[in-house]
């Protein structure tokens, strides 16, 4: 059996685990550590914490944390060696050896280097092609703008990129793998997926080409084409032109949303750098999440009347779900961001920095749609604006349409207050009919919460000594003080909360098991144990010296600790002298051995 193991120390050492978060969420220095929105979970308040020092990351909302390997593992949904071996290429590190063990890994960076290959070769094929180059030039697009994002051309024969990627040692059934290739029927080869279209590669963070859109230049049926789905290219959570404008977004604290390829790439080429594309899919919650790395807020810069629209309208419950503020700029009849800024770039600067939120557009497609004048008409536009204001979570913006809404009522001319009350009770009675369908699953969760812990450690003296206990790991952790000393005076089963004991614990058994300190082997161990969470915030904040002496902090966990052993003998003596405990019950033998250790 192959006793090979990967490198892990070199590669940590040559991947600052900095970098590598740097390339899906954007970090301010906060302190000694760097801070940003979790990539994880929904937040507006960033939480997220990294520590170049000890190579850790934590999110102190969510609870996630680990090392280099286990954040690319998430947050890319690889395995343990698909992480190891896309940082160890990353650094230079060789483990080819390693590498014939992992077949996913493997299958994961034949597709990425396939698609490498395929965009050499597409680009390649525009430097050829006139039919190409002119359908670029009279869309505005220049050398600059073609070569910054590596568009190509794909052949309008056959087998043109089939016949490429067999030259360079490419299976066929590999670039069918890919998406590139479709397999003939009755097992007859295969064939290029893509014929006489302008290739967009589309790249992930990182910059990697993981799949392609083409758009025909002939006068086939399917204008846009896309990759299919493989292990590198996932639709519902791409967005087209993420990698060049992730860093604008964030420094912008804004995203713009267009529709398809060149309305992107033309945004960019006139300065738009916080533009990305949702590619012709509608906008998913993966999408959102995404973005809620670098922002929370957005302008949607579809055409007016495009599916599109929408689509992106009927996903404002996950923008506002996600605390994000979403506005929507429409283009002008006839017109979509490409040719609008082409033909206007202020006019384009101008929609999207007067862009409205987007009840407020909602409402006015609604009454756009009726004669307001009359009497119907009012009515109408009552009936289909109150779903969409009972939608609105903050009650702040549901009064703010309500009283725009209120001059439609039948009421309003009483008076504006009897209007926007009526308004206001059929927006509650919506509500409330949408609590009612999910009150059961609230209900079934609340059942599943675990009951709070005996001790009180909410009290001030509970949190005196969740501080200690919290400060005396610590120094134990960056060796301030002797472990095995602070254990001979306090072991661990005498730390209070069960996330300090746990980690207590593992640290007492590595250290007397091996005799050294090894931060990968204690992390492993309390893997999935109560002080997983706890060993993860010390290793990213409170790995430091206390200032408070390790006697008192010892001092402040062990009287504490007597105090909750005190309490429990007397509630057992009492449940004792009721008669409501047995000698064979494990209560009557917990209350003696409390007898020894209190020397009662």
């Amino acid at each position: 059996m192959d006793s090979f193991r990967y490198p892990l120390d070199d590669i940590r050492a040559r991947c600052d685990i900095v970098d590598v978060v740097s390339s899906y969420v954007a970090l301010k220095r906060s302190g000694k550590t760097l801070k940003g929105l979790c990539p994880f979970h929904t937040e507006k308040t960033p939480s997220f914490t990294v520590n170049q020092d000890t190579q850790r990351w934590m999110c102190f909302g969510c609870g996630a944390n680990g090392d280099v390997f286990s954040f690319l593992m998430r947050i890319e949904g690889l395995t343990f060696s698909e992480a190891v071996e896309q940082l160890a290429a990353k650094a230079g590190v060789d483990i080819s050896h390693a590498a014939k063990n992992s077949r996913s890994a493997g299958e994961r960076d034949l597709i990425l280097r396939i698609n490498s290959l395929a965009a050499v070769y597409f680009r390649k094929a525009l430097e050829r092609s006139r039919v190409a180059q002119d359908y670029l030039r009279r869309r505005g697009v220049t050398a600059e703008v073609a070569e910054r994002f590596r568009l190509g051309y794909a052949e309008a024969g056959w087998q043109g990129l089939a016949d490429y990627l067999k030259s360079q040692g490419i299976r066929l059934e590999d670039g069918f793998k890919a998406g590139l290739l479709i397999a003939r029927e009755h097992g007859g080869g295969y064939y290029d997926r893509f014929r006489h279209r302008l290739m967009f590669p589309i790249f992930d963070v990182q910059n990697r080409v993981i799949g392609f859109g083409g758009r025909d230049l002939g006068d086939g049926d399917v204008k846009y084409l896309n990759t299919p789905e493989t292990r590198v290219f996932i639709k519902n959570k791409t967005l087209y032109a993420l990698n060049f404008a992730r860093k604008s977004i964030s420094e912008q604290n804004n995203v713009v949303l267009v529709e398809g390829y060149m309305d992107a790439l033309t945004a960019h080429a006139a300065g738009f750098d916080n533009v990305v594309a949702t590619m012709g899919t509608a906008l998913t919650n993966e999408h959102v999440n995404v973005l809620s790395r670098y922002t929370h807020s957005a302008v949607l810069a579809f055409d007016a009347d495009s599916a599109g629209m929408s689509a992106a309208l009927r996903s404002a419950p996950m923008f506002e779900a996600a605390e994000f503020e979403v506005k929507a700029a429409p283009m002008p009849e006839g017109d979509d961001p490409d040719s609008l800024i082409r033909r206007d770039r202020s006019a384009f600067a101008e929609l999207v920095s007067n862009a409205v939120l987007i009840p407020d557009y909602k409402l006015k497609m609604i009454t756009d749609r009726y004669d307001t004048t009359t009497k119907d008409g009012q009515l109408a536009v009552l009936k289909e604006a109150i779903p969409v204001i009972a939608e609105v979570s903050r009650q702040v913006e549901r009064e703010r349409l309500i009283a725009l809404l209120a001059p439609y009522h039948p009421n309003y001319r009483k008076g504006t207050v009897p209007a926007e009350l009526h308004i206001r009770q059929e927006v509650e009675a919506r509500i409330a009919k949408t609590i009612k369908t999910v009150k059961s699953s609230q209900k079934a969760r609340t059942k599943q919460v675990k009951p709070p812990d005996r001790i009180n450690l909410l009290s001030e003296e509970g949190k005196a000594v969740r501080k200690a206990e919290r400060e005396l790991l610590g120094n134990m952790l960056c060796q301030e003080a002797n472990a095995l000393d602070v254990f001979r005076e306090i072991p661990p089963d005498e730390f209070v909360s069960d996330d300090a004991k746990s980690v207590a614990t593992a640290l007492y058994q590595e250290l007397l098991n091996t005799g050294t300190l090894d931060m990968d082997a204690l992390v492993a161990t309390v893997a999935g144990a109560p002080g997983e969470r706890l060993l993860g915030e010390l290793l990213v904040t409170g790995m430091e010296p206390s200032d408070i002496p390790i006697a008192d902090l010892i001092s402040t966990i062990k009287i504490y600790h007597k105090k909750e052993q005190e309490k429990r003998f007397r509630a057992l003596a009492e449940k004792i002298q009721r008669g409501e405990i047995k000698r064979t019950d494990k209560e009557f033998a917990e209350y003696w051995q409390l007898v020894r250790e209190l020397h009662i």
